[in-house]
């Protein structure tokens, strides 16, 4: 017999999976406790999604501060390097995302895929250039962590390809081809967020580029013969099945961006073995099957108000994001500017179990000034009215978390935008933060 759930029980089961629900701190604490919020994080995350926009806060910093509140980002620099403290790694996870050391291991696979798959760009240099890829690790080993574009100037090589979209040189290729099959280690970032490559200490025995098409002693292996593979999907659709709590596998399976036909096999071996269970939850516009990891927490009421990136793992899954929370969400910057309804960048707000607001952002860090450029209310279409949080109760919690994240990016006071296109929440915002700085100063 299927077990059913309500809708609001599933809501506060996928927030406490994902380490929801915990005081949250306003002032920025010593380094070490902001080492141990970045593992209580990566506990229940195990990876964050790199993004290199920053009008308010770098995506991959912002789901720490979602849980935990206040922390010292530079802690996460420091951990992602190499040495004995290392805590994460950069790897293609999700997106580029920084992942613990146990799901770098497990993507192991996806490494050997690329290294065999069919790299046209790479062949060709390789046909123009057979040694290109020592010449790159030396380069490396000489110049110390360097980007692809700084590697390319040392070796001479300023040919870019013609047309639009990636025009790379030949080097540039051969530097992502290396990184993406594990023989590179990103070890930082530059000024203009490119990444800073070092030979990995991990890196394959050998090293080549992909054989030409029906080169019979190289060609590739398909990806179906890697051994290791299924075993390896398995296991990171069980730590996706308990980052998330409850989830259906289309959404358990974009956690790591495996294919949903191999995330379906792993599942089905991990309800064979009571790992996870199949549950019916309750929804307004029918019911969804759903599976349950075995330890997934219980469904207690939240006490939060936080803000949301959209690139958190809670809402990685756009599809889970308007199963769970009601919310159609699609993220401004990649939508022209006559064409967005909610803002450039904006953050989710959420409050309780429920997301009622979206927030865009933007730092003026010259000026000290956290800038509200939109504040707009979610329609919420399914979710009963009583569950929906007065509009008041809404503008009077995230004003205090706007004063949270302000004093958390170093900026000394918060503003908001009022007027045609800046949202139904605009002006009951910038009314609460106005009376509150009367009340500061009085």
């Amino acid at each position: 017999m299927t077990d059913t759930l309500s809708w609001t029980r599933a809501r506060r089961i996928a927030l406490r999976a994902q380490g929801m629900g915990r005081a949250r701190r306003t002032e920025i604490p010593a380094p070490a406790a902001s080492r141990r919020a970045l593992r209580r994080t990566l506990e229940h995350t195990h990876l964050l999604q790199i993004d290199s926009v920053s009008v308010f806060a770098r995506a991959h910093h912002l789901p720490v501060f979602t849980r935990t509140g206040s922390w010292d980002p530079a802690v996460l620099d420091r951990l992602s390097r190499p040495g004995p403290g290392r805590l994460v790694r950069e790897a293609l996870a999700h997106e580029a995302t920084f992942a613990t050391h146990e799901v770098h291991g497990l993507l192991d696979f996806r490494r050997r895929a690329a290294a065999h798959r069919d790299w046209g760009a790479i062949r060709e240099a390789g046909a123009s250039s057979p040694h290109l890829l020592e010449k790159i690790l030396a380069a490396l080993e000489e110049i110390g962590p360097a980007s692809a574009a700084t590697v390319s100037r040392h070796l001479g090589d300023t040919e870019r390809g013609g047309g639009w979209g990636w025009r790379r040189t030949d080097s540039q290729w051969a530097v992502e081809y290396l990184f993406r099959s594990g023989t590179l280690d990103c070890v930082g970032r530059s000024a203009q967020f490119e990444r800073l490559y070092v030979a990995a200490e991990d890196a394959p025995r050998t090293l080549r580029a992909p054989a030409p098409p029906g080169a019979d002693d190289l060609a590739p292996a398909a990806e179906a013969e890697d051994p290791e593979r299924a075993e390896s999907i398995r296991a990171l659709m069980a730590l996706a099945a308990r980052s998330l709590g409850i989830a259906e596998t289309a959404s358990l399976a974009d956690y790591f961006r495996v294919p949903v036909r191999e995330a379906r096999a792993a599942m089905e071996a991990l309800e064979a073995t009571g790992e996870v269970r199949r549950v019916r939850v309750e929804h307004p516009a029918g019911a969804r099957e759903m599976l349950l990891h075995r330890d997934a927490p219980a469904p207690t009421p939240l006490r939060i108000s936080a803000l949301v990136s959209p690139f958190d793992p809670l809402v990685f899954h756009r599809p889970r994001l308007s199963h769970l929370f009601d919310v159609e969400y699609r993220i401004g910057i990649y939508t022209p500017e006559a064409r967005r309804t909610t803002g450039y960048y904006s953050l989710l707000f959420l409050h309780g179990d429920v997301i009622p607001a979206l927030v865009d952002l933007k730092a003026d860090r010259a000026r000290g000034v956290l800038e509200v450029r939109g504040t707009f209310r979610e329609d919420l279409p399914h979710l009963p009215a009583r569950q929906r949080p007065a509009d008041e109760a809404v503008v009077e919690a995230l004003g205090a978390e706007l004063g949270r994240a302000a004093r958390w990016q170093g900026l000394d006071r918060v503003r908001v935008r009022t007027g045609a296109g800046t949202g139904a929440l605009a002006e009951p915002l910038a009314a609460v933060l106005e009376a509150g700085d009367r009340g500061a100063a009085s």
